[in-house]
């Protein structure tokens, strides 16, 4: 009860903060599934990210999702991993030297019907703002699975809290939503981890330049 407790804590004052802070702003909230399992994949360039993307899931994933965390980073000693597991259910991602065992672990952890992961294919944050190349474990991870994948698009938190920053400036952010995508018919080869990767990092730009159309 008091991990319950705590999580739910913390996931109404990051939802707090972000709307009077970073005014944060959600297109497209109605893709999301309604239940589990699911991957959401985004670009990355700052911490903002994945608490952007918890604060967007509805109430009944909010302990039902994982956001695949930087072991080096979040995992380092036992404070930055308390507020990473409070904030974002954060789950050690090892992206050094074993980051099979991890993709193994997100997949046993998508086998449980109500249970979704937070990706951030990049596998780092960028460093400008801009979209690098998605890795291919997430193409691993779902191909020859009727998993959905859904892209997103997170538009202003380079600017409030660039990677090097410690403290976050007001600055809006706002997440946009995009259809989810499958890939039952895709092999589990490198070939098709790539074809999936590349395919997610398409709609998310696209995401990007819809948004930057009609800002």
């Amino acid at each position: 009860m008091a991990v319950y407790g705590l999580r739910l804590a913390g996931v109404l004052l990051m939802r707090l903060v972000l709307s009077a802070y970073f005014r944060l702003g959600i297109v497209g909230r109605e893709k999301i599934p309604a239940s589990g399992p699911f991957v959401l994949v985004a670009n990355h360039s700052s911490h903002l990210d994945a608490v952007a993307l918890t604060c967007v899931l509805r109430p009944s994933h909010w302990y039902h999702a994982y956001a695949a965390a930087a072991q080096d980073y979040f995992f380092r000693d036992f404070l930055r991993a308390l507020m990473a597991i409070a904030f974002v259910n954060a789950m050690p991602f090892d992206r050094k030297d074993n980051p099979q065992k991890s993709l193994e672990l997100c997949a046993e952890v998508l086998q449980v019907s109500r249970e979704a992961i937070i990706l951030f294919p990049e596998g780092t944050r960028s460093l400008d703002g801009s979209m690098d190349r998605f890795r291919p474990g997430v193409g691993y991870l779902v191909a020859g699975t009727d998993i959905p994948v859904v892209p997103a698009y997170i538009q202003g938190a380079h600017q409030a809290w660039p990677k090097g920053n410690l403290v976050p400036k007001p600055s809006k952010v706002t997440l946009v939503i995009g259809d989810p995508r499958r890939y039952p018919q895709v092999q589990s080869t490198r070939e098709g981890a790539l074809f999936i990767a590349d395919d997610l990092h398409n709609a998310v730009l696209d995401l990007q330049k819809r948004r930057t159309r009609h800002a």
